[in-house]
């Protein structure tokens, strides 16, 4: 099942996928993707009973704060002109995708600008993402390919700028739309 899971939150179980869009672009003549993900309501398959007596160490670990912001849009290209370069329109091919895995903003601390990370998040309010692992497998002969993708959380919405949060996304061409 198509699901985002967010380690420490209050879903151990993740979240489904609402929706996801892979897109390809050609730029300076390399090919480059775009990805877009929204997930259903953090509550939308479980309630959790908030007691007010409990403590929590953390927000992260809150359930009230998660219903505050309801879902987690995940995206290179809603608020910015981000995305990542995957290979030269000469290399680019299904057989070239099978099994590729990249790294994207791996030391994010020596960016100066956010704008010039790939991904932009908004989880608990607007944070930060970056030091990410996406990886294709195809499907058979088939152009279609399963995506596992997994990162770093920075909590920046409340001045956390330490990439501590682990999130990982496993999807698969049942929701997977091609633009």
């Amino acid at each position: 099942m198509n699901r985002i899971y967010f380690k420490g939150n209050p879903w151990p179980e993740g979240h489904p996928i609402k929706k996801f869009k892979w897109s390809a672009s050609i730029r300076d003549g390399n090919v480059w993707f775009d990805m877009h993900l929204e997930s259903q309501d953090y509550y939308f398959e479980r309630d959790i009973e908030d007691n007010e007596d409990t403590e929590y160490h953390s927000d992260w670990a809150a359930p009230i704060v998660w219903w505050n912001y309801h879902s987690c849009t995940l995206s290179s290209n809603n608020w910015h002109n981000g995305g990542f370069k995957v290979c030269t329109v000469k290399e680019y091919s299904p057989e070239y995708l099978d099994g590729l895995e990249i790294e994207i903003d791996t030391n994010p601390e020596s960016i100066d600008d956010w704008d010039d990370l790939a991904f932009h998040i908004y989880l608990l309010g607007h944070n930060s993402v970056a030091k990410h692992k996406i990886k294709f497998e195809r499907i058979g002969e088939s152009s279609e390919f399963n995506i596992t993708w997994v990162g770093k959380i920075a909590h920046a919405y409340v001045g956390d700028y330490d990439y501590k949060h682990d999130f990982n996304v496993t999807l698969s061409p049942r929701i997977v739309s091609r633009g």
